[in-house]
């Protein structure tokens, strides 16, 4: 588990924790902050997977496997699939801008 952060990990960090509960969400609490921290148990393995990735697919299945056996999502549900690469991308970018600037 990630303990240690430089300052811009630190903001990669917290990037990843909004991305999770506003962009990914996929129990669909976003409209409510009494939920905000809902994602926070899979946000360190998530901010690893995105540090040790190049290409994010270990990221994407990972996301679809918490879908899958966390939540109930059916396996191979286009939804999940589309949530799962989003936001990869997403997170892949802002890492982009902000480890190598």
């Amino acid at each position: 588990m990630t303990q240690e952060r430089s300052y811009r990990e630190q903001e990669l960090y917290i990037i990843a924790d909004e991305v999770l509960f506003h962009l990914w969400d996929p129990n669909c609490v976003s409209i409510d902050d009494a939920y905000r921290e809902e994602y926070l148990p899979y946000l360190p393995h998530i901010f690893d997977l995105l540090m040790s990735s190049d290409d994010g697919q270990e990221l994407h299945d990972y996301l679809l496997f918490v879908e899958e056996n966390q939540f109930g999502i059916a396996k191979g549900d286009n939804l999940a699939l589309e949530r799962a690469s989003r936001l990869v991308n997403v997170l892949l970018e802002y890492k982009e801008k902000i480890l190598l600037p």
